[in-house]
């Protein structure tokens, strides 16, 4: 169990390392917001096609919400980034957790 818990904080740190990354390369400004969210391979590549920048990782469904609990404790460390709204909705089978800018649609 210890095991797991530490690649959930792992793995949330490295999404956020990347995340941070991508806010910075991108130039997202402050007014600027993310979203998180726990989707399907599906609606992965419709968010993909639709906005630009995304940051995804592939997650096992069974640690989903452990790793998206993660992450939203971990971004109080990077006051760069804002998220809206400040939650993850779980959502069942979910495969990867997606963040992307709302503002920056790629049509």
């Amino acid at each position: 169990m210890y095991m797991q818990n530490e690649n959930i904080a792992l793995q949330a740190k490295v999404f956020l390392y990347h995340l941070n990354n991508s806010n910075t390369e991108n130039g997202i400004k402050k007014d600027e917001c993310w979203t998180l969210r726990q989707v399907s391979e599906n609606t992965k590549n419709e968010i993909e096609r639709n906005y630009n920048p995304t940051v995804l990782i592939k997650v096992d469904p069974e640690i989903m919400q452990a790793i998206s609990t993660s992450v939203l404790e971990n971004l109080a460390t990077h006051p760069r980034l804002k998220l809206v709204p400040p939650s993850i909705d779980p959502i069942p089978g979910s495969d990867y957790l997606i963040a992307f800018s709302s503002t920056r649609a790629t049509r």
